[in-house]
């Protein structure tokens, strides 16, 4: 018996990939979908780290707090606890490389407990593999021109010396997250690399003015926003010169935010759309109506409308802001 072609579950895979989100972001989505194509009893993507470039190199080599150097990669396993999967537990493994060029990417790895895969699997997986290669490629940076909705908020207390002063219970788990996304473990009493950037930022914002007091990183779901400023008895304010010392407080900031492209296309999975709806809508949500969908896609006018129309009855609603109303609820800049 044939392989079923899994159409619609493809175009929502192209889709996702084309939404110009990271890859670490859409992956836990992307492999909700990953184990419809191919049956799988857990999949881990695991990410090589990009270099940093000279000029920031440079200024991480004259700051005088130390900063570790980024990990080696970036890892997510789809199990509920996010969890390293260990391949000594399964007894079937395939793996696709991940690719651009002769640059290596990454790789994306599926394990089973049961039948073997067979050639239809490796040739689904290559296909993912495409599909992830082009998000990789064509991901902006998490916070370039996006909005997103705030899924939680948190925040921690450092010396200037990284050490951890307070931390809430959010702070501590969205840090234990990214932690488990670079393989390592998040010390309670001392802040990550990126939070210790952060507090450099900070105290030598006179002498490095290209670096800002925030950050934003990919993180599994979303994206992890984070900024720092000097704590006083007055409030909050930046400081002007390098005057502090180890005994000062900086507080950081977190929000964990999803962003609105994938909000938009989680949102048109709640309802049964064909492929060429599906991506209609999508591209309506992000660009605001038919007309974005028009400029992003080759189909006739038609086709258009007769897409839009089967939209707006899946969701109920009669015109493009009755739409958007439902696809883009109240957002919060990243």
């Amino acid at each position: 018996m044939s392989r079923k072609k899994n159409s619609r579950q493809w175009a929502r895979l192209r889709v996702l990939c084309s939404t110009g989100l990271p890859l670490m972001t859409i992956v836990p989505d992307a492999f909700a979908l990953v184990r419809e194509l191919i049956p799988n009893t857990a999949a881990t993507l695991f990410l090589r780290a990009d270099s940093p470039d000279a000029r920031e190199q440079q200024a991480l080599d004259d700051t005088v707090v130390a900063a570790l150097p980024p990990p080696n990669g970036y890892y997510f396993s789809d199990s509920s606890s996010f969890a390293a999967v260990r391949e000594d537990d399964y007894e079937h493994v395939i793996d696709q490389p991940l690719e651009h060029g002769a640059e290596a990417l990454g790789t994306v790895t599926l394990l089973r407990n049961g039948p073997a895969f067979d050639a239809d699997d490796e040739e689904d997986l290559g296909r993912v593999a495409t599909y992830f290669e082009f998000a990789l490629r064509n991901a902006s940076a998490p916070a370039t021109g996006l909005s997103g909705v705030i899924e939680d908020e948190a925040m921690l207390l450092a010396t200037t010396g990284g050490h951890i002063l307070f931390l809430s219970d959010s702070a501590g788990a969205m840090l234990d997250q990214l932690a488990l996304q670079e393989r390592a473990a998040f010390d309670r009493l001392k802040l990550p690399p990126f939070g210790l950037r952060l507090v450099e930022s900070v105290m030598y914002g006179d002498r490095y003015p290209w670096r800002l007091p925030s950050s934003t990183l990919a993180m599994a779901g979303g994206v992890l926003e984070a900024r720092a400023q000097w704590m006083s008895s007055g409030g909050l304010s930046l400081a002007s010169s390098l005057q502090a010392d180890h005994s000062r407080t900086i507080g950081i900031f977190l929000k964990y935010v999803v962003p609105m492209p994938l909000r938009i296309w989680r949102a048109l999975s709640t309802v049964e759309l064909s492929p060429q709806q599906m991506e209609v809508a999508y591209w309506m949500g992000v660009g605001g109506g038919r007309e974005a969908a028009r400029a992003r896609m080759d189909v006739s006018d038609a086709v258009l409308r007769d897409c839009v129309k089967a939209v707006y009855e899946k969701f109920g609603c009669t015109s493009e802001a009755g739409l958007l109303a439902i696809l883009r609820p109240a957002v919060s800049r990243m």
